[in-house]
Parts: structure tokens; sequence; C-alpha cells
């Protein structure tokens, strides 16, 4: 065979046998391509304005600060609102999950004040085995990250400070319905007692009956509107102490008579 037709048979091989492991390859090389990349990307955290969480939790940024529109408008944490924005700006492809569909689905946007979308993701639940890293959904595959991003579930309270109080100190638990009745609160006939909160010694609780159902008791503190369900343990220092019983001395008619000595016999004279 001619020097030419081996140039020529050479070359169309090596092009079959490249053909050959792009095609076999192709559907298997796509994928893996995603690991290490940006889910979210870079967008400016300090333009957020509001955070929806799957509708579930809902926080937005007006004029008084960050407040959780989910949680009767209680305040957020504005350093935790960073924390988390950063946490999900960061986020990465740690692993591509072929056929895995997500049993939960969580939708995340982040948006400016005028509405436009910062950041948009849909996150599901956590890894089944190793108890940490999330599934996430990416360039329409599931793919698994390192974080668990924990804030962004169903809780309202991952995203403020639970603590109320200062000295004792107390955290509460959940906020109760703001149209409770006195008589299930309690506050009428409850605790009034003087508390620290920041610097300020002069700050006023009312701690309330005990939480039907519950192991914990209903609390208010001057100038703030919500009523708290604190555990019963934080406030127990605000509570009077229970008397200790008396031990009741034996009243007279109760003491036993004493019996009648037997009379010693005479002698005979």
């Amino acid at each position: 065979m001619k020097t030419s037709n081996l140039v020529v048979l050479g070359t169309a091989a090596a092009a079959l046998i490249v053909a050959a492991v792009a095609t076999s390859g192709s559907g298997r090389s796509r994928q893996p391509q995603l690991n290490g990349k940006r889910i979210v990307g870079d967008f400016a955290v300090a333009d957020a304005a509001k955070v929806d969480i799957g509708g579930k939790v809902v926080l937005s940024s007006g004029e008084g600060g960050w407040k959780i529109d989910t949680m009767q408008d209680y305040p957020a944490d504005t350093s935790k609102i960073s924390e988390n924005l950063m946490k999900l700006q960061e986020l990465k492809v740690g692993q591509v999950v072929r056929g895995k569909e997500l049993a939960e689905k969580t939708p995340v946007k982040v948006t400016d004040a005028s509405g436009k979308p910062l950041a948009e993701v849909t996150l599901g639940e956590r890894h089944e085995k190793w108890g940490m890293g999330r599934y996430a959904e990416f360039s329409g595959a599931a793919v698994l990250v390192s974080d668990t991003l924990d804030a962004f579930g169903d809780d309202p309270k991952s995203w403020c400070d639970t603590k109320i109080v200062d000295e004792p100190r107390i955290s509460f638990t959940k906020l109760a319905a703001p149209d409770l009745a006195d008589d299930v609160t309690g506050f009428a006939t409850g605790v009034v007692a003087k508390v620290k909160i920041g610097d300020d010694t002069n700050r006023v609780a009312t701690v309330g009956a005990k939480v039907k159902d519950g192991s914990g008791r209903y609390l208010k503190v001057d100038g703030m509107k919500w009523i708290f369900e604190v555990p019963d343990y934080s406030v127990s220092s605000l509570l009077p102490k229970p008397e200790e019983p008396k031990s009741e001395e034996p009243k007279a008619e109760d003491a036993k008579p004493e019996e009648p000595k037997a009379e010693e016999p005479k002698p005979e004279l």
C-alpha cells in the first residue's frame, strides 16, 4: 500500500476515534462540568430589599429596617440577613446527582426596592445520609451543595434575635396570636416586675398564665406590641416563691389523754 493511502487511512481512523469518544461521553461530560460553578452568582447584598422563601418566610426592608412580614412584622437581625445572603451568593455546585427529583422544592427569591430580581434559586431537602449538604436545582439538573442553608427553611426565627430581656435572660420560643383575650394570657392578674434590656434597668415585664397544652408562659414587655411565649424556667425568678407548708402542732383536744396510773396496793395492818 502506498504511503499516501496509509496517511489517509490513519487520518480517517483518528477522526472516527475522536468522534466516538465525543459521542459516547457527551451525555456524561455535560453535567460534571457544572461542578464548582456558582449557582446564584454575584449580586449587591446592600441592594436587597426583600427575601421570599417559598412564601412561608418573607422579609422586607423599609424605613424602620428589616422586618419579618410572616411573623407579625417582628424586627429581623440585619447581621443574619447579610450573613445568609452572602452564603447564598457563594453557593457552588458540589456534585451533580443524575436522575434525582427533589422531594421538597423551596423557591428563594431576592429582589431590590423596585422589585427587580437579584437572586433566584430553588432549594431542595437535606441530603438523607450525610446530615450535611442540601439539594438544589441548577441548569436543569439536581445538584448537591455543601451548605445546608438552615435559615432558608420555614422557621422565621432563623432571621431574628429571640432574646428579649437581658436580665434575667429571657428568649421567646414563639409569638402568640396578637388577639388573645386577657382571660387566656392572664396579664390582668399577672406578675409585674422590673427587668433590664440593654442598659435600661427600668423596663417592665408582665408574666401571665401558663400556655395551654404547653410548657411555657405568656409574657409582654412594655414598649413591645407582641405577646411572647417563653419557657417557664426563664421567668421563674420573677415569680413569687411558693410558701413552704408550716408543720401544724397538735391541738389540745387532739392530744392523747394520759392513762390513769395503777394504784399500788396498801400494806395490811
